[in-house]
């Protein structure tokens, strides 16, 4: 349903009313003094259908439906199904919770494995203050 914009003359109240077409040339009083308002060109509302992004695979700004199912299709992507983004974080975190471990594991092993003077030097600077950090590539 179109909206329209009224403005009363007396105290320049401004306003908006859906209302079908049939009915445009219909009075519109003014809630506060109730005098007739005058209606007011304005801009029409555009809303576009569907948002623009910048593509995450080439960078490109993707706007509108059809842009964005052509994008889809030259990445060889297609759109997520309800409930997939969610399924996709929970395994991301199950991967990454695995990969601890299997690093500590790995750790432990090469510290086991190391002669006894080695893992008190190794103890030593860990005490003193070392900081380790895992980079993953």
């Amino acid at each position: 349903m179109p909206i329209y914009a009224y403005r009363c003359p007396t105290c320049s109240k401004f306003r908006d009313i859906f209302k079908p077409l049939s009915l445009l040339n219909r009075d519109e009083p003014c809630p506060t003094c109730f005098t007739p308002s005058l209606r007011q060109l304005s801009a029409p509302a555009i809303v576009c259908d569907y948002p623009g992004y910048a593509c995450p695979v080439s960078g490109r700004w993707i706007e509108g439906r059809r842009a964005h199912a052509e994008n889809l299709a030259r990445q060889g992507c297609r759109v997520l199904e309800t409930g997939e983004a969610e399924q996709a974080a929970r395994e991301g975190q199950r991967v990454a919770r695995d990969l601890d471990r299997s690093v500590d594991e790995t750790v432990e092993q090469f510290y086991e494995a190391l002669p006894t003077d080695k893992r008190e030097q190794l103890a030593t600077a860990v005490i003193s203050g070392l900081d380790v950090s895992v980079d993953r590539i």
